[in-house]
């Protein structure tokens, strides 16, 4: 994962520096944010391993707390690349980033009462 998110941020950085915004073909966004959302979900994801690791002191199943974080990382990185999105558009207000950030929380409340119910 470690090896795959260097490797996203590379391509982050090289569209960057290389791409000039004002003249460029909508696939070249396409591929920046897909990859701005790539390295964005592995850099959560593997904080939220460490910081669980830290806290929790091998009180736990690695697995479950690996597919947790990544599920953390990628509603999280969903969330960013949105309010990019929608910001880049002239959409993002006050008011819709609320609802993007309840929305998920939601979510995350329902994946977490469902595995309580297992």
């Amino acid at each position: 994962m470690s090896l795959g998110t260097l490797l996203a941020w590379f391509a982050v950085g090289l569209i960057v520096t290389m791409v000039d915004p004002s003249d460029t073909e909508p696939v070249v966004f396409a591929v920046f944010y897909t990859s701005l959302f790539l390295a964005l979900t592995g850099m959560f994801s593997i904080l939220g391993f460490v910081t669980r690791v830290m806290l929790l002191r091998k009180r736990f199943f690695v697995s479950r707390q690996v597919a947790v974080s990544f599920r953390q990382a990628v509603l999280l990185a969903g969330l960013i690349i949105t309010a990019l999105l929608l910001r880049g558009h002239g959409m993002l207000t006050w008011w819709t980033t609320l609802l993007m950030v309840a929305a998920l929380t939601s979510l995350e409340f329902f994946f977490i009462s469902a595995r309580l119910r297992r």
